[in-house]
């Protein structure tokens, strides 16, 4: 498939809830590759039981009204999704990304408990002076659901990358979230191949991506070289089975993922 040759991509958006997902990134303490920040969700869920994602989650009304204010310039969609994937990290992990200025690290388990609790984001923030920068995060990529597949729910995600705060804790929300860790793309890639893991299949297409590089500055290079554009998964069917496959032009390595 052409990367212009998209004439469903109306229709893949149309009844999709609009995501967003972060992909924090840090320097690793032994010297290797980069390392980002994962969650496993609860095998509770509907969606993705027991599965390792990057954190994110739909974007809110409330979003775009601080997105507004945030980052006027920004058109109203993408905004909102920015000030989603940064609320969503900081719900599921603890993790407050693009804060202009530091905050201590109690302050943050304080509000992340209230804001847990059903505190307002956009409140929480305002009334402990703290200002967001949306432009923090940069725009890595844009999954939106094969047409082929009958969903439960469909998300139109945009993944975002960020350079995590040194130092930051993290812990899982004990709701969503079975638990909360940093390890390197090549390492969760090889825990998955090896059965220790399992892995949503955007999120582990996307850790292969990542993996072609050594972290940040290169994934940061291969967004650049490749603007976002809506990926549109190729599905094929293989032995009574369907796969989904990443169309060219989007930077990302010959790869594909079962759907389930």
């Amino acid at each position: 498939m052409e990367l212009d040759d998209r004439p469903d991509l109306a229709q893949r958006l149309k009844d999709a809830i609009p995501a967003a997902t972060l992909i924090a990134m840090r320097p690793s303490a032994a010297g290797g590759p980069d390392e980002i920040l994962v969650v496993e969700r609860s095998s509770r869920l509907a969606f993705a039981g027991g599965m390792i994602a990057f954190p994110g989650g739909r974007v809110e009304a409330a979003d775009g009204v601080l997105a507004q204010r945030l980052a006027p310039g920004l058109p109203p969609a993408e905004a909102s999704a920015r000030v989603a994937a940064l609320r969503e990290t900081f719900e599921e992990t603890g993790l407050l990304c693009g804060l202009r200025g530091d905050a201590d690290f109690s302050e943050l388990e304080q509000a992340r408990a209230e804001l847990l609790a059903g505190a307002d984001f956009a409140a929480l923030l305002a009334d402990r002076g703290w200002a967001l920068d949306p432009a923090a995060l940069m725009p890595f990529a844009r999954w939106c659901p094969p047409a082929e597949i009958v969903l439960a729910r469909r998300f139109d995600a945009r993944f975002y990358l960020v350079r995590a705060p040194a130092g930051a804790p993290v812990s899982p929300d004990r709701t969503e979230n079975a638990a909360s860790f940093w390890a390197s793309a090549g390492a969760l890639i090889e825990d998955a191949e090896g059965g220790r893991l399992k892995i949503l299949g955007p999120t582990r297409a996307t850790l292969m991506r990542l993996a072609m590089g050594r972290g940040y500055a290169d994934a940061r290079t291969s967004a650049l070289e490749f603007p976002v554009r809506e990926i549109l998964p190729v599905v094929r069917s293989e032995g009574g089975e369907r796969w989904a496959g990443v169309p060219a032009g989007h930077g990302y390595p010959d790869v594909d993922f079962r759907l389930r």
